[in-house]
């Protein structure tokens, strides 16, 4: 599916682990989805720009451990340019699967994307297209009582509605942040290429930002 996937057989996850913007580095692919397995993860999501278009040599790298890890993937920027571009550094094997990872996912009351959750009005520029206060009203009005969760900006940060503007809260290392059921809201995750990453524990109704190196 080139647009929306939800992730069926696997909607009970009770801890999912959540990483973004890899942007090429394999091994803090892999060193996520061992912290996630010894965390209590039974689901592990990567939310775009596994890879970076200015090392196409670690896409096979990249993508090898999404399979090893059982990663679910959603398409990001940089990988799309790369599909873009047919690089001669790609095999035609490895171009296949990033053409088909979905541009967001669904789980449970959770939408999760690159950048922008509206790929059925906005195609590919979902993907690249910075969110502004714009967008993250837009979500609250089409989606109320959902949440999202997306990479692209680098910034941990969550926001929810306000009375009269956007509560913006940035987002620390190793303490937990509520996330209730049922309440909008919108979560930027930090990317892993900083050594950042993110466990939702559903049933705490909690996210975490974990930091690798603090490990």
């Amino acid at each position: 599916m080139t647009s929306a996937d939800t992730t069926a057989g696997r909607p009970s996850a009770a801890r999912i682990g959540i990483m973004a913007d890899s942007h090429g580095d394999a091994a803090r692919i892999t060193a996520a989805a061992d912290y996630f397995r010894t965390a209590g993860c039974t689901l592990s999501v990567h939310l775009g720009d596994i890879c970076d278009t200015n090392r196409p040599e670690t896409t096979k790298d990249c993508l090898n451990r999404l399979t090893t890890h059982r990663i679910l993937a959603i398409r990001g920027n940089n990988d799309h340019t790369l599909l873009l571009n047919q690089s001669a550094l790609i095999r035609p094997a490895t171009m296949e699967i990033l053409r088909e990872m979905p541009l967001t996912r669904q789980i449970g009351s959770a939408l999760l994307t690159h950048s922008l959750p509206f790929a059925s009005s906005m195609g590919p520029r979902c993907m690249s297209e910075d969110m502004d206060p714009g967008h993250i009203r837009r979500f609250f009005q089409v989606y109320p009582g959902m949440q999202l969760f997306r990479g692209h900006s680098h910034q941990p940060e969550i926001v929810r509605p306000g009375d009269a503007s956007l509560h913006r809260e940035k987002i620390h290392p190793q303490r937990p942040y509520p996330l209730k059921s049922g309440q909008s809201a919108v979560v930027t995750c930090g990317a892993l290429a900083e050594g950042l990453c993110l466990i939702w524990d559903r049933p705490q109704e909690t996210i975490e930002l974990i930091s690798l190196a603090d490990l």
